[in-house]
């Protein structure tokens, strides 16, 4: 498999993304289908964005850098209007057919859901096409372990993480979930503490700070693994950033937490997702514009890792 990280003394001529829209949602959380429209609200959002570029460049104003796309190949490859929808395992199989064709095309892929339930096609691409371990950084208000459901099924947004994790070459203590919060499931607390996945909630990031948290992911996700899958739930955040979410929670991270990890582990990712954007909830695509530069913040990441470290 392609390894898009830089390596020491060499630099790449191009990083190469791969957009993906998995445009599928079931009951969508709490009730609230419309994540399958946010890749097209997500998309406009970033289209009014990469029209202020310059000179292939756009200026990173909160970090002071001018962010150089010539040195990207980004490359839409659309959405999967084409899946099976009226079953669910075989929707998610296409799905993840569709995502391993961005692999092998050589491009990183940035997959933009959906709700959290694309999540097992995104990272079952990613397991596909990789030989060794994987680990798992997760963003998300919610811990999505559930072993079972007789509503959402096996295969849900809310048990995503917990297939991830018993698949043969996942170590769960390779797997960490940031932003989880509020009150839930019983079998959660006993699974993490016989699993051994690690949680980091907002508490935990706001006393140890955003640096320090997305460094002890990584340390722990990259453990003895190839490869890193980070899935970025919107809901993560604060319910005050994304309205339009299919599950808030208060008492979540802010913008500014969020962009500062993602940022620090993004050059590890071999691939991403952005889930649980919904449009029908939203007001004014404002939770599309959040994700969009939560979009661009990763591909600063990995272009400062690259070309422009300090």
């Amino acid at each position: 498999m392609t390894d898009y990280k830089t390596i020491k003394g060499e630099q790449m001529e191009k990083i190469k993304f791969g957009i993906i829209g998995l445009n599928y949602d079931t009951e969508a959380g709490r009730g609230w289908p419309g994540a399958r429209y946010a890749p097209k609200s997500i998309r406009n959002a970033l289209s009014g964005i990469m029209n202020r570029m310059e000179d292939n460049q756009l200026f990173d104003v909160c970090n002071r850098r001018l962010i150089d796309y010539s040195k990207m190949e980004i490359k839409d490859f659309g959405d999967t209007d084409d899946i099976c929808r009226f079953n669910h395992e075989k929707a998610l199989s296409d799905m993840s057919s569709a995502v391993q064709n961005v692999i092998d095309d050589g491009y990183i892929p940035v997959i933009l859901g959906g709700d959290h339930s694309i999540t097992n096609a995104g990272f079952d691409a990613l397991y596909t096409k990789t030989k060794g371990n994987i680990g798992i950084i997760d963003f998300d208000a919610h811990l999505d372990l559930k072993y079972d459901s007789h509503v959402q099924g096996k295969y849900s947004g809310s048990s995503e993480i917990r297939r991830a994790a018993e698949k043969e070459r996942i170590n769960p203590h390779n797997i960490v979930e940031i932003g989880p919060r509020g009150f839930n499931y019983s079998e959660h607390f006993h699974y993490i503490k016989e699993s051994g996945i690690t949680i980091f909630t907002p508490q935990d990031v706001y006393e140890q700070g955003a640096q320090a948290i997305a460094e002890k992911a990584l340390e722990i996700a990259s453990n003895g693994t190839e490869a890193i899958y980070v899935t970025v739930d919107i809901d993560a955040l604060d319910m005050a950033f994304a309205l339009g979410s299919g599950g808030q929670e208060p008492a979540g991270l802010n913008h500014f937490q969020l962009s500062k990890m993602l940022r620090i582990i993004a050059p590890s990712a071999k691939a991403i997702d952005f889930v649980e954007v919904n449009p029908m909830t939203d007001h004014r695509e404002l939770t599309s514009h959040v994700c969009a530069n939560l979009i661009l913040d990763y591909f600063a990441g990995v272009y400062i890792s690259n070309f422009d470290s300090e």
